[in-house]
């Protein structure tokens, strides 16, 4: 066997090595159960908005669900194959025998299907069901104004009832809609999004989002210390620096220290709060600060200071 050979044995063995260390690592999840809570076993439903939902399985992180028309040994169809995180799902289904399975998976080990058989009826009980929304985000924080408003559309809804309200609870906007999408432009400011279905008899339950819109950037630092030019023989530099707060998504600081004038030698960056500590050696040194919010917005850059450690 020639060198090159070894070496890649060599590597082979230390790489099984290293996945089968950090395949111990992970929880053994293959003979543990998955609890069906509902729909049970041969239920019969009477709307079309369905909620799976089953017991969190330890050491799991994800979970594979699938729903079968009219079962897993003779599909006609299988009408959903999804993996989710958290241990329930809504899904609207027509009406129809289904039989629906999910199994625990893990970086490592997965468990067997388990399975349940269940009958949508009809849409008897239409305000039992709830509307998903889609997009933005739930407790977004953004600079985008203009946000599109999308959710599920329920079987057998006429129309969508959207509402949107300021922080202070004010409605700002009421629209009825056939659409499962709005485009809305919004203010400045924290805002609760809200649907309802109906079917122009009944009515779902709302279901509403939140979302903060913050385009304001952050007012630019000003720096205090180590005063512009100065010379010092400590290492242990203290920076000082002011800000104004602006209301809106919370806020913080980055400082850049370079050792050239033209701020291409970055010595270090960190983000930090004033008054900020660091040990550095003897040199010259140029800095400024910078602010960021959550929403995105970014601050000018501060005046650039320097100073001398002899």
């Amino acid at each position: 066997m020639n060198k090159t050979s070894i070496k890649y044995l060599l590597f082979a063995i230390i790489f099984s090595f290293v996945s089968c260390e950090e395949i111990l690592l992970v929880d053994d999840i293959y003979k543990k159960e998955v609890t069906l809570i509902a729909p049970a076993n041969n239920s019969l439903l009477s709307s079309s908005g369905v909620t799976f939902s089953w017991e969190a399985v330890e050491s799991a992180d994800k979970y594979q669900l699938q729903i079968a028309i009219p079962n897993f040994e003779t599909p006609k169809q299988i009408v959903l194959d999804t993996t989710v995180t958290k241990n329930s799902y809504t899904q609207q289904l027509n009406i129809g025998k289904y039989e629906w399975r999910i199994k625990a998976i893990n970086s490592a080990y997965e468990t067997a299907y388990f399975k349940n058989s269940f009958e949508v009826l009809n849409n008897d009980d239409f305000q039992n069901n709830t509307v998903i929304l889609l997009t933005p985000t739930n407790n977004l924080t953004t600079k985008t104004a203009l946000q599109k408003l999308s959710w599920d559309a329920i079987i057998g809804a006429t129309n969508y009832q959207l509402q949107i309200l300021d922080e202070n609870n004010t409605l700002v906007k009421e629209q009825s809609t056939e659409a499962t999408l709005i485009n809305f432009t919004f203010d400045e400011g924290k805002y609760t999004w809200k649907v309802r279905a109906s079917n122009g008899t009944n009515q779902t339950l709302f279901t509403s989002r939140s979302i903060l819109i913050d385009t304001k950037a952050p007012n630019t630092p000003t720096l205090t210390a180590p005063v512009n030019a100065s010379t010092t023989t400590a290492t242990n530099i203290n920076f000082q620096w002011n800000r104004t707060p602006i209301s809106g998504s919370a806020e913080r600081d980055s400082i850049y220290v370079y050792t050239n004038n033209a701020l291409t030698n970055l010595n270090f960056k960190d983000r930090g709060t004033s008054p900020y500590n660091k040990t550095l050696t003897t040199g010259t040194y140029y800095w400024f600060v910078k602010s960021f919010d959550d929403a995105g917005n970014t601050s000018a850059r501060s005046t650039v200071f320097n100073f001398t450690i002899n």
